[in-house]
């Protein structure tokens, strides 16, 4: 089978977040929490997930003997949806906007921006309304002595002037890691140090010596740990070390 399955994803954890201030400040990248101006709509139907509806008119346009030549398109709509199952100030102020604690009027969505989170382990992915979105509920609310109290709300997304709808925000996936020096030659009973570096898929790197798995070949020749080999015996062997699936190796020789 081709292909690479640390890329295909199964999403175990999400949150949706809103913020009311059309200025709010963004996380600077996937690690960094939401700040001040962002709520928490609370527990999601992992079920339900986050559906994505696209909307488009399309016009086909034909030569003579009915040869496809062009196809316009304009009017494009994105909406996205998500199932919330608290009943807090979040999703009072989506279910109910402009309404208050004691009066509930004609709801009309106000303007927000909108934050989908997936989480996978380590990994993370944000989408990010670059310019705003307006929330609604998605058909029926109710309340019931057999089911959780749910309501799915659709966020439909306006973009950009320039035609953004989100900001991406992504933890880099590894790619590979390389093991420096390739070769190394200690004496018997020296220490030589060796250095793992992960290159990330968007070209970052990271040293992770300290969080590799270390392994010699042969411990009787030379024996490794958190990247540091010992030499025991003369003669040769092979380090390897392995981070999140990837490895590199290091051919050690020992002298006497």
């Amino acid at each position: 089978m081709a292909g690479d399955p640390l890329k295909a994803n199964l999403w175990t954890d999400a949150d949706v977040y809103i913020s009311t201030n059309l200025s709010a400040t963004l996380p600077a990248d996937a690690n960094t929490p939401f700040g001040v101006d962002w709520d928490l709509v609370g527990l999601l139907d992992g079920d339900e997930g986050f559906p994505e509806s696209r909307d488009e008119d399309t016009d086909d346009k034909f030569a003579w003997g009915g040869i496809l030549v062009k196809t316009s398109r304009n009017h494009f709509k994105l909406t996205k949806s998500f199932t919330a199952l608290e009943d807090n100030d979040t999703t009072y102020s989506l279910l109910w906007p402009g309404s208050s604690a004691t009066q509930i009027i004609v709801p009309r969505p106000a303007k927000v921006l909108v934050a989908f989170e997936t989480r996978e382990g380590d990994k993370v992915r944000r989408l990010i309304t670059a310019n705003y979105a307006e929330v609604s509920l998605d058909g029926d609310h109710g309340e019931n002595e057999t089911d959780l109290e749910s309501m799915t709300f659709t966020a439909t997304i306006y973009p950009t002037g320039g035609g953004v709808l989100f900001d991406r925000q992504t933890t880099p996936i590894l790619e590979s890691i390389s093991v420096t020096p390739s070769t190394l030659t200690v004496a018997d009973g020296e220490i030589g140090a060796l250095t793992a570096t992960a290159t990330y898929d968007d070209a970052s790197t990271a040293d992770v010596t300290a969080l590799a798995s270390w392994v010699s070949s042969a411990p009787a020749k030379a024996t490794v740990s958190a990247g540091f080999v010992t030499g025991v015996d003369p003669g040769s062997s092979t380090v390897t070390a392995t981070y999140l699936g990837e490895s590199d190796t290091c051919a050690v020789t020992v002298t006497a």
